[in-house]
């Protein structure tokens, strides 16, 4: 017979390898798991109790994380982990393990679904879900409560009598209109904060999975499942009791492209009037996956702010990195953008595979070409299950084992790997980084634009914690 269990879902901290320190990763924004979110809701409409520790919003000490996993007297805990945060994801759940021993400790989320055997390798965990784990988890605990045979659920790898058994894959049919709105009320909202966005804030997906192929983009880390969507008015139901119920200034819509289809786009701006729905809301895009159309709708709406990949500024590495677009695209959304007063944010990647001075110092030049009011910056990182890291792997300039022993926690650094070549080590990528960002932010054009966008409080906070940013990096 069913009994009611106790849950409780962990977002532990995370480990800071990248090349931002973290106070500057921490003062551009902190944000809730909607993974979590999401499985949080489920769990408790199948009728268990579920409380969600984010030790990582909070930056709980280690003693105190203890004490509040202790007290919960949870009996499954649930861990999500990335890829950066892998190693101190394995730190918590030993901590788990010492204060709730007989507790079953689940892990899932990115990383795990990219090396689910050698993740399981660790005693601290009992099960790891694949890919989507909103059915297998529901199924999971409801076999754990029924006193039932838990190990072999589809979609799980799990550690059985010393062995780590693999089953079979789930296959995700549902139709993801039918999940429950993420579990917002489980969370202190008040730990959560992005820069330039304004409070209250709460982020959404509309949509899962990519169609798209970047060679840099590790799309496992989805499942590589379909592209599935929510209806226009399952998502403006989610919007609805965000702005009437608790009164939220801005949405920020975490899908991988926002404006893949736009006859359901045009469907949400139709739906947001008609419901007089006054809300700020900032998107994600390709630049060749939305028209002057789109921008106009969507800004009569309140589209606010649109993030833009463009990743590089020349086509020898555009074309190299798989991502599909033209400059010329480029260059046509972030000016249509503008037409329509759109906050613009452009995403950048150097030390690519191919990249050389000269195209590092292009991308740069296009950086501060376009009209972007904000532009980020990243090393380039051969994730693992990706195109690049298997073509800079056959290169020889990554061993092939990297992310087995990262995962196993026997590099001797737990850092990020970078592409090194004859033209820069990975010390001068890191000067490369910093001089990029001074180029772009330290410039009278963009200080200008910046002062004369003041407006409020808002916009001066803002502006100061983007400067402590910037001084960190």
């Amino acid at each position: 017979m069913d009994k009611r269990l106790k849950v409780l879902l962990v977002k532990y901290h995370d480990t800071n390898i990248r090349p931002i320190p973290d106070k500057a990763e921490r003062t551009i924004q902190v944000l809730p798991s909607l993974g979590i979110l999401y499985l949080a809701a489920l769990l408790r409409q199948d009728g268990h109790d579920v409380e969600i520790l984010d030790a990582n919003a909070e930056n709980l000490p280690l003693d105190v994380f203890a004490q509040r996993v202790k007290d919960s007297k949870a009996q499954v805990v649930g861990f999500t982990t990335m890829t950066a945060g892998w190693p101190s994801t394995v730190e918590g759940a030993g901590i788990v393990r010492r204060v709730l021993p007989d507790a079953v400790i689940v892990v899932g989320g990115p990383h795990l679904s990219v090396h689910p055997e050698l993740c399981l390798t660790f005693d601290v965990f009992d099960a790891g879900v694949i890919g989507s784990g909103e059915e297998t988890m529901s199924e999971l605990v409801s076999k754990i409560a029924g006193g039932e045979d838990w190990t072999q659920v589809p979609g799980t790898v799990v550690r059985k009598s010393g062995t780590v058994i693999v089953n079979p894959e789930r296959r995700v049919l549902r139709n993801i209109d039918d999940y429950p709105f993420p579990a917002i009320d489980l969370i202190k909202r008040e730990c959560y904060q992005a820069i330039t966005v304004e409070a209250p804030f709460f982020t959404m997906v509309t949509s899962r999975g990519c169609p798209f192929s970047c060679r840099f983009c590790s799309q496992v880390y989805g499942g590589r499942e379909v592209t599935r969507f929510r209806s226009p008015e399952n998502v403006v139901d989610e919007i609805e009791i965000y702005y009437r119920r608790y009164g939220a200034k801005e949405i920020v819509f975490f899908d991988e492209t926002f404006t893949l289809r736009k006859d359901r786009v045009m469907k949400v701006c139709q739906l947001l009037k008609e419901r007089d729905i006054r809300v700020s809301f900032d998107m994600r895009t390709r630049v060749d996956s939305i028209d002057e159309e789109m921008f106009a709708a969507l800004r009569e709406v309140g589209a606010r702010r649109v993030h833009l990949g463009v990743e590089s500024g020349t086509m020898e590495i555009i074309k190299r990195m798989g991502k599909g677009i033209t400059l010329d695209q480029v260059r046509k959304a972030v000016d249509t953008a503008k037409k329509y007063g759109y906050e613009t944010r452009g995403y950048f990647m150097i030390g690519y595979l191919g990249e050389n001075p000269e195209t590092y110092r292009e991308t740069v030049r296009v950086a501060k070409s376009l009209d972007l009011d904000w532009a980020s910056f990243s090393i380039t990182t051969p994730l693992p299950a990706t195109q690049l890291y298997n073509e800079a792997r056959d290169l020889g300039l990554i061993s092939a084992d990297y992310w087995e022993k990262y995962t196993l926690l026997q590099q001797e650094r737990l850092e990020f790997p970078v592409i090194e070549t004859e033209y820069w080590d990975e010390a001068e990528l890191h000067r490369m980084l910093s001089r990029a960002y001074r180029e772009f932010y330290v410039r009278p054009k963009f200080i200008w634009n910046r002062l004369k966008g003041i407006r409020n409080w808002h916009n001066i906070v803002e502006l100061l914690r983007g400067v402590q940013v910037l001084l960190n990096i």
